[in-house]
């Protein structure tokens, strides 16, 4: 992780269009770009990600999830738009030592473009570079994209038994 400060120029990925993205540690100073990305993304969208309508992240939620004694959360734009936050990717602790909390939140315009498993495996990169060597999830049974976003990190099969479904992913090298 870079020095409290300072900020990497950024992670690519190219999406399956074409399009090119930098994905990068999250500052305080993001709350404002993440807050328009959640007023961006539907109900829906809203609902998959915090299994909940939330509208968005107060100011507090925010210092939390850049706290980096707490995890990582990244932030990504398109290299034309800096500016313009279409994702945010959340790695997080939990009480439980070596093993974090994935989760991700992809502007509706930009879903379906491959964006979601670059994300994914990247996480998995950060996740065992802060020396975590599992991830969990917590999906909706619905959210079919995001199953199969997990599965491309070999995430063994789950069974749901109700709305919610919880995975763990032990993090192999090569990521």
């Amino acid at each position: 992780m870079p020095a409290p400060g300072t900020r990497r120029t950024g992670y690519p990925i190219t999406l399956a269009d074409g399009t090119l993205t930098r994905t990068r540690e999250a500052a305080p100073a993001d709350l404002g770009p993440v807050q328009a990305l959640h007023r961006r993304c539907s109900v829906g969208t809203r609902a998959m990600r915090y299994h909940a309508g939330t509208p968005g992240l107060s100011a507090a939620g925010w210092r939390l999830l850049c706290d980096p004694q707490r995890g990582t959360t990244l932030v990504t734009a398109t290299a034309q738009r800096a500016d313009r936050i279409i994702a945010m990717t959340n790695v997080m602790r939990t009480d439980r030592r070596g093993v974090g909390e994935f989760a991700v939140l992809i502007e509706d315009a930009w879903q379906s473009k491959g964006l979601g498993t670059a994300l994914a495996a990247h996480a998995a990169e950060v996740a065992r570079r802060i020396g975590l060597h599992t991830l969990t999830a917590a999906v909706a049974a619905v959210n079919t994209p995001m199953l199969h976003v997990l599965a491309s990190l070999d995430a063994p099969a789950a069974h749901v038994t109700g709305p919610v479904v919880d995975i763990e992913i032990p993090l192999r090298r090569g990521w």
